[in-house]
């Protein structure tokens, strides 16, 4: 479990692609701290395992599964609908569970959150868009940019106005179209975009935004998901069943942000197969497609990136269009994690002048 192992199966496909020196070496020492633990604690288990009769070994069956019945009852207290660690997000407080998209803003309302200091308000349109005040909807007329994508997209935690989607459209002269939403995988931000597309009798542009927590994102079976069956992309439903709906597996199995080397390879290639589909279903309506890959860093070559592998394979070797837009950490808005309003200006420049020339190629 060294630098790059860490890297390769916990950081890159669960969270974004950089972290503290000390990560690494605190987890390390972690589990080095814990294998002493069990090996220290081996000894009179097993003693005590070498004198059990049946009637004692019962007991210790019962002891287990009683309490991991209690720990199922308290992760259940509280909101029925959703796991509390879910219920406190941003996309869950604007909005509710989707049986198509997993879950939507509710639209035509204004919220205000974030800290007392630096509050944002988070106007939903009447499609369930983010935009800049809750009454009316896109004219399905007018030449539009479509973004979808996760939480970058959708602005988190800067105003309106100053997010790259509404930048970006007052500098095109496009109708900004924002169908991006906190906490979407790539398969989200497809069917968000499809449904878009449909709607709109113009379609000029598509920005979808990437980072490689969708990676892990898009394997997550708590939700509605897009997943591959002989090849072919297919929607498929949560997990279900008595173990399929149990907190305690959700927790292990969706919240523990760990892929194994096979996991990894299935998650890289289900998400090639939903990039490629974006692109060909933007291009199918007319609009030119561009993938913005936010990168947290300082500015650097692709192979330079801990993402340059991952990114090469998604995007390079599939010939798909895409921006690698590098954020400084001193750009992320402190209280947020996400990118401040300045940071939010440069990625509108830079993806702009990665879209220009192909739009000017496409006309």
């Amino acid at each position: 479990m060294d630098g790059p192992w860490l890297e390769r199966h916990v950081l890159l496909p669960g969270y974004y692609p950089w972290a503290p020196a000390w990560v690494s070496r605190d987890v390390r020492a972690g589990v080095a701290i814990a294998g002493v633990v069990l090996v220290a604690a081996s000894w009179p288990v097993g003693r005590a395992l070498a004198r059990a009769t049946l009637g004692g070994a019962a007991r210790v069956v019962l002891a287990v599964a009683l309490a991991l019945t209690a720990s199922e009852w308290i992760l259940r207290r509280g909101n029925r609908q959703l796991a509390g660690w879910r219920a406190a997000k941003v996309e869950f407080r604007l909005g509710r569970p989707d049986r198509q998209f997993g879950w939507v803003l509710l639209p035509s309302r204004a919220t205000v959150l974030g800290p007392p200091r630096h509050p944002t308000l988070y106007a939903v349109d009447a499609w369930g868009d983010r935009a800049q005040g809750p009454q009316g909807a896109p004219d399905p007329g007018l030449p539009s940019l479509i973004v979808a994508g996760e939480s970058i997209a959708a602005g988190h935690g800067v105003a309106y106005e100053d997010s790259f989607p509404a930048l970006m459209g007052n500098d095109l002269g496009l109708q900004a179209v924002n169908v991006a939403c906190g906490g979407y995988g790539s398969d989200q931000a497809l069917l968000r975009l499809g449904d878009a597309l449909g709607r709109l009798r113009r379609p000029t542009a598509a920005i979808i935004t990437f980072v490689p927590v969708m990676l892990f994102r898009n394997v997550q079976d708590y939700r509605p998901r897009l997943a591959l069956r002989e090849g072919a992309l297919v929607l498929a439903p949560p997990a279900d069943g008595f173990f399929g709906r149990l907190r305690l597996r959700d927790l292990l199995i969706n919240e523990v942000r760990y892929l194994s080397d096979r996991g990894l390879r299935d998650a890289t290639r289900l998400t090639s197969a939903i990039l490629r589909e974006s692109a060909r279903v933007a291009r199918q309506h007319g609009a030119e497609p561009l993938f913005a890959v936010i990168s947290i860093g300082r500015p650097r070559t692709l192979d330079e990136h801990p993402e340059g592998a991952l990114l090469r394979e998604l995007f390079v070797e599939q010939g798909l269009p895409y921006a690698l837009v590098d954020v400084d950490p001193s750009e992320l808005l402190p209280w947020d994690g996400h990118p401040d309003p300045a940071a939010h200006r440069r990625i509108a420049k830079e993806l702009e002048a990665a879209l220009r020339p192909r739009l000017s190629h496409a006309q």
